[in-house]
């Protein structure tokens, strides 16, 4: 072999490894540009999350002040449902504007618009509560209405949370009784 066709050799393999290197290094760019898109969509689908908590706490007040009653308040509760299955259209309205609210917050968590974990530290236990409250008059729309899909997001939802309170029920004086899971109610 020539020493011209010994240094075109090691040139076309000086060249090799460049492009080697090259294209290792356009790699590793790709997958850090992933990864940074990654957690910019992470970081955006929380701040959505907690921008949709925020702006609802308002109209869960409104709620408030229309009529529902606090989460905890299952008499209250009870008796709401037993207004609207009797026919009282206010307090149909009252609990339709309600459970939307939460229903919505379902639809966005599983399509990952709005992120679970921060639902769950937020507002969990509050829709485990809520969907076990006002489980039998959802139930009761479905069959009245022949539409099963009726508030399976906000099931979905409560459902995906975890129970956190293990408090032991006490008398009727108002006190909060433990969370089940509602996948098993």
């Amino acid at each position: 072999m020539t020493s011209y066709e010994h240094w075109s050799l090691l040139a076309a393999f000086g060249s090799l490894a460049m492009g080697v290197i090259a294209f290792g290094a356009v790699a590793w760019q790709l997958m850090m540009l992933s990864r940074s898109t990654e957690r910019d969509h992470d970081r955006r689908r929380k701040q959505a999350t907690m921008e949709y908590l925020t702006a609802n706490m308002d109209r869960r007040k409104v709620l408030f002040d229309d009529g529902i009653p606090y989460e905890r308040d299952h008499a209250a509760i009870e008796a709401l449902i037993g207004r609207s299955l009797s026919g009282d259209a206010a307090a149909t309205k009252l609990i339709t504007s309600y459970l939307t609210t939460y229903n919505f917050l379902g639809v966005g968590a599983q399509s990952d618009a709005f992120d679970r974990q921060v639902i769950d530290e937020a507002w969990g236990g509050l829709i485990i509560s809520v969907w076990n409250n006002y489980r039998p008059w959802a139930e009761a729309q479905r069959l009245l209405h022949g539409e099963p899909r009726l508030w399976t997001n906000l099931q979905w939802l409560a459902s995906q949370m975890t129970p956190r309170r293990t408090a032991v029920p006490r008398a009727a004086d108002g006190n909060v009784p433990p969370q089940a899971d509602p996948a098993t109610r």
